[in-house]
């Protein structure tokens, strides 16, 4: 009897030291945090002419995994470069000055370890790009069926392609969701705000790229919050721009993107009296009903030209790019 006490105890403790040391292989990085921001310059640059228009696309491009994004469908290598080069084809058509992206991969499993920051860089002829890992792990237990999906590297986030030299390019990480346990958390992707500092017109211009918290409301609230906070700092500096998926709709009770709205120093896209109209509407793509995608502008320093919700572009990914074209006030 006692040694099938012993053996039952020292099962056990095997399977709490495998749980153990799983656990920390599962959450282990494939970069050094140095890593996580950088910009890249790319050979075959595109000129830019001196002036003071802008254009930009605000693109959650999804892994570009369509509506199979966050399922446990795996699909086929021949479906992301379908997709690939469905994206590009598009993008070539509004060609933006600056073009932000949310959830892009950087050489992960799930797209089939393709860098879609420098295919996309290099074929659109950026003259430079941002880019900021916001996922790194080689473990992911998320969708949770079937495990198999579960096992690869990890390797996305968010980046910035632009024809203008980038001056300053930073990686900030957004507060943390305080109810997750610490095993969730270690797994968990890093919500951020990329801010690139770049001329135009002869004038500094900052940029920034923000992707907010989708699930924990108080955790957004206090995203949304401290970006409007940082966005009026900077206003009174220089121009700014925000765009970006800000996982909140119009029709949301809490408080989220109608704090851009409310204030009259921030301009917008689309006016408040436009949103949720036909043609504003940029989630999800096979029907969408929320609009979570904007692009806000400093008013005393922008005049809006032009701005179109892109759904051409289809089910790339689960969310619809946003056009705007901006032009500096003298």
């Amino acid at each position: 009897m006692k040694q099938i006490l012993l053996k039952v105890l020292y099962f056990f403790l095997f399977l709490i030291v495998a749980s153990v040391v799983f656990f920390f292989w599962a959450k282990s990085p494939n970069l050094e945090k140095s890593d996580y921001a950088k910009v890249v310059q790319f050979e075959n640059s595109k000129a830019v002419e001196d002036d003071s228009t802008i254009s930009i696309i605000s693109y959650n491009i999804g892994y570009l995994s369509g509506m199979t994004n966050n399922t446990s469908v795996r699909p086929t290598e021949e479906f992301y470069q379908g997709n690939m080069d469905k994206i590009l084809k598009d993008l070539k058509a509004y060609r933006p000055s600056i073009l932000a992206l949310q959830e892009i991969d950087y050489g992960g499993k799930r797209s089939y370890y393709v860098n879609q920051f420098e295919v996309i860089g290099k074929e659109l002829g950026y003259q430079n790009g941002g880019m900021t890992i916001n996922w790194d792990k080689t473990y992911v237990p998320f969708p949770y069926f079937p495990p198999s999906v579960h096992f690869g590297k990890m390797l996305s986030g968010q980046a910035i392609l632009s024809d203008y030299k980038i001056k300053e390019h930073e990686r900030v990480e957004l507060s943390r969701v305080r109810s997750h346990p610490y095993y969730y958390s270690s797994m968990y992707l890093d919500r951020l705000a990329e801010r690139v500092l770049v001329n135009i017109g002869g004038q500094d211009v900052m940029v920034f790229n923000v992707h907010t918290e989708a699930f924990d409301v108080p955790t957004r609230e206090l995203h949304i919050s401290f970006l409007k906070d940082w966005f009026l700092r900077v206003e009174e500096k220089m121009p700014v721009i925000m765009v970006g998926d800000f996982n909140s709709d119009p029709t949301y009770k809490e408080r989220g993107v109608l704090e851009f709205y409310n204030d009259e120093r921030i301009g917008a896209m689309c006016s408040k009296e436009d949103l949720l109209k036909e043609g504003t509407l940029t989630y999800p793509t096979d029907t969408a009903i929320e609009q979570l995608d904007f692009v806000f502008f400093s008013k005393k320093h922008f005049e809006l030209i032009d701005w179109k919700v892109l759904s051409e572009f289809g089910q790339v990914s689960d969310h619809f790019p946003v056009f705007t074209k901006l032009k500096l006030k003298k």
